[in-house]
Formats: structure tokens, C-alpha cells, sequence
């Protein structure tokens, strides 16, 4: 009966353990960009070389790629995106409001960009579904042309 009683309290203890929640996090430290026909208002395969002004990081797109994820600057509230192909040029310059927060004091700290809105653009139109950054939203802004 005394070993149950200090088996049974051990067990108490390891299952009183914290679980870490980092996995839910819904927080994205990046935005959801989407291609679209003007015309037609589906989205497009596009084959672009994305590059965040200032940095010396590029994105090649395939030809058959209708979105691409794009960072945010969290030292920053404004990027300005260049996407390049062989016939084509166009900008996206983006601002918001970037937000710290500790999810679980366990875990690292996460990132998201709130208010997001265009500072500018040179493509043919442009909507912003998505103000906020995170995995419940599917598409942040939707770029047409």
C-alpha cells in the first residue's frame, strides 16, 4: 500500500507538469501576397523575383505561382517590395504596425504586423482583405494586373 501511495503521488506530480502551447500560435511574422487577373478577378500564375527594398535577400517565384509569403521588417513600419520578371516592374510599399507578444513564457517570443495598409503600389489595383497577420486569415493583400 506505501509503494501505490508513492507511485500514485509521483504520477501526481509529473502530470501537474506545464504543457508548452508554442505550436498554437497563430501569430505570422510575414504577409500573404496574392496574384489576380484584372480582368477576370482569378488569381494568376506569375513567375517574379521579389526583393525587399533595403535587403539582400531575394524570392524567386516559379512561373506557376499564384501567392508568395512575404517578411515584414519588425525593426520597421514600412517595406517597400520590388517584383521583377523580364517584361515587367512593379512596387508594393506596405505599412504597419508591428506587435510583440509572449504567447506562453515558455516559448519564444512572436510577431505580428497589425493595420496593414498600402503606402503605395504600381500595380493595376490592389485590396487588403487581411489587415492583420496571422494563420487564420488565408490572404493579407491581392495585387492586380
Amino acid at each position: 500500500m506505501k509503494k501505490l501511495s508513492i507511485i500514485l503521488i509521483g504520477l501526481a506530480v509529473i502530470s501537474c507538469q506545464d504543457i508548452e502551447n508554442c505550436g498554437t500560435d497563430d501569430n505570422l511574422d510575414f504577409m500573404i501576397l496574392e496574384f489576380h487577373d484584372l480582368e477576370s478577378q482569378s488569381t494568376r500564375k506569375v513567375g517574379f523575383v521579389v526583393t525587399a527594398e533595403g535587403s539582400p535577400y531575394r524570392f524567386s517565384l516559379s512561373e506557376d505561382s499564384t501567392f508568395v509569403a512575404l517578411p515584414l521588417n519588425p525593426e520597421d513600419t514600412i517595406t517597400t517590395f520590388l517584383f521583377d520578371s523580364d517584361t515587367s516592374h512593379f512596387e508594393v510599399e506596405m505599412r504597419y504596425d508591428p506587435e510583440l507578444s509572449i504567447f506562453d513564457p515558455s516559448c519564444d517570443p512572436s510577431i505580428t504586423f497589425l493595420n496593414l495598409d498600402t503606402v503605395r503600389y504600381t500595380f493595376d489595383s490592389l485590396s487588403i482583405p487581411g489587415t492583420v497577420t496571422n494563420r487564420q486569415i488565408s490572404t493579407n493583400v491581392e495585387v492586380y494586373f
